[in-house]
């Protein structure tokens, strides 16, 4: 039976899966599926034993334009096959230069078929997981939810109807899919849905005895039970710190050339939903500045941007600004950075590596201390706050104002 087109099953706004599809920019050659392991295969594409870079686009152009313009598995195939023919790699192929392995392989539809459904499922988990976190103030619970047929896997079926909340370490390993073809997913529910359907936040249910995998080099890991090796991960959340590192990366690149067209990015940048998504996830940083180049030199920098570390913020948000009386910082003022750091009123060098960059706006006066690592790679924002007068006063007594 014919797939059903993509666009049909994807059950979300294309941009999400097409967003987590696309951060993997990174093209890296494999011999066995297992030399890249979970979090890895949100930054890079790979297709096992396909040894030659053009090849490896090639297909990735391909898997690009079924996931933005809909398509079946027969309509991709039938596009893919006359390229992967004409490059050698299709039938038995035992040239090692093709696949990198010492050994004949076979290539036909089975392993086609592999190749489609793990990138659709994997950037779908990923653009969901996008969707949930902007809905789960309204709806913080997820349910587990399996096909429940013949070829349902026996843990996948006693995970079915396992109701937890959003933010639960479960989703880190179990959130599906689950393994090869896994057809799982999830629901997002409220509390008003639990209650119309009698149901109830479950217990994590009991985990059986996790199986040992050695992948590719020989190390040995210890796989959940119910986990195919290599799934037991949340492809959501390595997506979204994927997401951000290409901005990053391509923020960079963008201020090297134009620093005014990096800057107008980041501002689009942090107004979008990605900015809350992404420092939602934990060990996640996101761009928020971008400095020119004498503030950077000041401190040692050879990086431009500026990142906001999830655990910074997580740290920071919500607490109580004692020292100013001026109350908890909000989501829409740590929007403001862009700007502070684009065009600050006074900037000083506050110790070693470490500088203070201060905007008036409103009566208030907006601090960023932006710090850098050792080797001037990378920038972080280490505290944000507001403050008065006597802050200014304080530090204009102890340093030179780099703007004066």
């Amino acid at each position: 039976m014919p797939d059903t087109p993509l666009a049909l099953t994807i059950g979300l706004p294309p941009a999400e899966t097409v967003r987590a599809f696309e951060a993997r920019d990174d093209l890296r050659q494999t011999v066995r599926w297992s030399e890249m392991w979970h979090e890895d295969h949100a930054r890079a594409f790979t297709v096992a034993k396909v040894a030659k870079l053009d090849l490896l686009a090639t297909i990735r152009r391909s898997l690009d334009d079924m996931l933005r313009n809909g398509g079946t598995f027969e309509a991709w195939q039938a596009a893919i096959q006359p390229e992967l023919v004409k490059a050698g790699w299709w039938g038995r192929v035992d040239d090692r230069a093709l696949t990198g392995a010492d050994h004949a392989i076979t290539v036909g539809p089975r392993r086609l078929r592999t190749i489609y459904d793990t990138n659709l499922r994997m950037s779908r988990a990923a653009g969901r997981w996008s969707r949930i976190q902007e809905l789960k103030a309204e709806r913080p619970f997820l349910r587990y939810t399996a096909v429940m047929d013949a070829r349902t896997r026996p843990e996948h079926r006693v995970w079915h109807g396992t109701i937890l909340h959003v933010d639960d370490p479960w989703w880190d390993t179990h959130y599906p899919p689950c393994g090869w073809f896994c057809r799982c997913t999830v629901r997002q529910l409220s509390q008003r849905d639990l209650d119309r359907k009698g149901w109830s936040v479950s217990s994590v249910p009991p985990e059986g005895s996790p199986k040992r995998f050695y992948r590719a080099g020989g190390e040995m890991v210890a796989v959940p039970a119910g986990i195919a090796p290599g799934f037991a991960y949340n492809p959501g959340k390595a997506s979204m710190a994927a997401v951000a590192d290409k901005a990053i990366r391509t923020l960079e690149e963008t201020a090297y050339l134009d620093l005014a067209a990096a800057r107008t990015v980041l501002d689009d940048l942090v107004a979008s939903d990605a900015f809350l998504e992404t420092l939602a996830e934990p060990g996640a940083a996101f761009p928020v500045m971008v400095l020119d180049e004498r503030l950077r030199t000041a401190i040692g920098a050879d990086a431009r941007v500026v990142r906001l570390s999830s655990d910074t913020y997580a740290k920071q948000r919500g607490q109580t600004e004692r020292s100013s009386g001026h109350g908890e910082l909000t989501v829409a003022d740590y929007r403001r950075l862009p700007g502070i750091g684009g065009a600050p009123d006074h900037a000083f060098k506050d110790r070693d590596r470490h500088i203070v960059v201060m905007k008036s706006d409103g009566g208030d006066w907006w601090y960023a201390v932006v710090k850098t690592t050792s080797d001037g790679h990378e920038l972080y924002l280490s505290s944000f706050r507001r403050g008065d007068d006597r802050n200014l006063r304080r530090l204009q007594r102890r340093h030179a104002d780099l703007l004066a």
